[in-house]
Parts: structure tokens; sequence; C-alpha cells
């Protein structure tokens, strides 16, 4: 009697423990955790059109695809390629997606109901292979034109045209054309405001229309091109400008300190060559211009 107690006793254990593993097992996740196909419309294709097929792949981290379970590239039938194949994985997730691009080549007399071959992935888990299988789809395919061939007017063979694209609108194109041409009007205000080409601010021509002349001038009138020279500062300074006048003109005119020692040089040497009788060497003229081109680089904006 108590032998066959310890024996129901050890039944009654193995049999609790079977239910324990039982609902460990059941709390384990799923090896693939996700397995979605991704298709476009099964209609409307005709010879020669491109088919997209997406796999989206959700596993454990322990389960890994078997590369070689992916179709590979080339013809499938006599009437199918596969052009393209994309796989990208995941080390880490697990996660996968395969990304095929099925070409037909199939010409059919009317609408036909084709299928694209299913195929099985293969997955490794511990050792173990799991299969996951992606079913075919069908699809139907159009012919190119009718099976009664129909004749146009010219006893031609009927053909279906595509559709033709839709025309662009112009209505706003000469808004466009009319904004580039207001800006580059107000550019081209600008640039000629800007090189002092508007007589109506003459300060900004100066300089500009004192050394076009002091290119023509003869050597016998040089002495008379430093009265010029004065008198574009006096009109620049809107009264008679002297040396001892100077600081106070670059205060009013601080882009004209740039030249300063140049107008400086000027009005000492003018003083010596207009009231000194000191005679003008060809180098000091030449100096004079080169002060005269940096004062209209700066009227211009240019320094």
């Amino acid at each position: 009697m108590k032998e066959r107690f310890f024996s129901l006793r050890g039944l009654a254990l193995a049999g609790l423990l079977s239910l324990c593993l039982a609902g460990c097992a059941s709390l384990l996740p799923p090896p693939i955790s996700r397995f979605e196909v991704q298709t476009p419309r099964p209609f409307g294709y005709l010879i020669g059109d491109e088919i997209h097929h997406r796999i989206i792949i959700n596993t454990r981290n322990d389960v890994k695809l078997n590369v070689n379970s992916v179709p590979a590239k080339g013809e499938l039938n006599r009437w199918l390629n596969l052009n393209e194949v994309s796989l990208r994985t995941d080390s880490d997730s697990g996660d996968a997606v395969i990304d095929l691009t099925y070409q037909v080549f199939y010409a059919p007399n009317e609408v036909k109901m084709l299928s694209i071959p299913g195929f099985n992935l293969q997955f490794t888990q511990a050792g173990q292979s799991v299969e996951q299988a992606v079913p075919a789809w069908p699809f139907t395919l159009s012919p190119v034109k009718e099976l009664a061939v129909r004749k146009d007017e010219q006893g031609r063979q009927y053909m279906r045209p595509d559709v033709l694209p839709e025309s662009l609108s112009t209505a706003n194109h000469w808004l466009g054309f009319y904004a580039g041409l207001t800006a580059a009007a107000m550019l081209g205000g600008y640039l000629s405001v800007l090189y002092g080409l508007w007589p109506v601010w003459p300060k900004r021509r100066i300089f500009k229309r004192l050394l076009s002349r002091l290119e023509r001038l003869p050597e016998q009138q040089r002495q008379a091109g430093l009265t010029d020279v004065h008198h574009a500062f006096n009109q620049l300074h809107g009264k008679p400008l002297f040396a001892n006048h100077l600081s106070a003109f670059f205060e009013d005119y601080p882009q004209y300190r740039a030249a300063a020692d140049g107008i400086a040089w000027f009005y000492a040497w003018s003083d010596r060559v207009l009231f000194g009788g000191q005679a003008m060497a060809d180098g000091d003229w030449d100096k004079l211009r080169q002060l005269c081109r940096l004062c209209r680089d700066i009227e211009c904006g240019k320094r």
C-alpha cells in the first residue's frame, strides 16, 4: 500500500512538472514574430512591366535568415525574370527586408491570370532549421492589342496609344518672367549708381570725370590739371578744401581715409608747384593719377 502511494505521488509530481514546462514554453515568443509580404495591385499589367514585392520579417535575436534561401537574380521561367534582389538585415534585432523586382515577358491575346511562384525562406535557430513559406502571387496580364484586330481609316493595324501627358500650365510663367526682369532692372540700377553712371548724383562721378580729363591732358597743361584736382576735392567737400582742413574732411568722409596719405601728399606737392615754382616731374604726375584712380574707386564703392 505504501509503495502504491509513492508511485501515485511520483506520477503527480511528473505531471505537475510537465505542466510547468508547457507553461514556460508557451511564454516564449515565436521564432518569427512578423512576416509580411507587401504587393502592388494584382491587375492591369502589360508585357515588359516590372512588379515590385517587399517582404518584411521580424524574428527573435537567435533566429538568423539563411541568405541562400532568398531567390537569386535571373530567369525564373520562360516569361518571368527576377531583375533585382535587395536584402537588408539587422544582425542585432534579427529584422530583415527583402525587395524583389520581377519583370513579365508574356504576351497574352486576352486578359490572362498568371502567378509569380512562391518559395520558402529558411531560418536557423540553435542549429535547427525553420522555414517560412512565401505564397505564390496571382495577377492578371492584359494584351497590348485587341484579339480581333481592327483597322484604322488608312487600313493600318489599330493600336491603342499611350495616354498623353497633361500640359503644363503657363498661367504663372509670366509672373516669373516679370519678377526676373524687375530683379535685373533693380540690379542694373544699383550697379549704375555704384559706378557713378547717373548724372543726378554728380558726387559719384567727380573723380571719374576728373581722371578722364587728366588722361587726355597734354604735358604742357599739366599745371592746369592740378587746379582741376583741387576743384574736384572742393566739389566733393561742398566748399573750398585746404590742407589744414583735411582732418575735418576725413571726419565727414571717412571712406577717403584709405587715400589719406596720397591726399596729404597732393596738397603739399601742389603748393610747391603752384606757389613755390617747383618743376613737375613725370613720377609725380603718375603718382597724382594713381591717387585719382584710388579716389574714383572709393566714390564708386570699390574700396
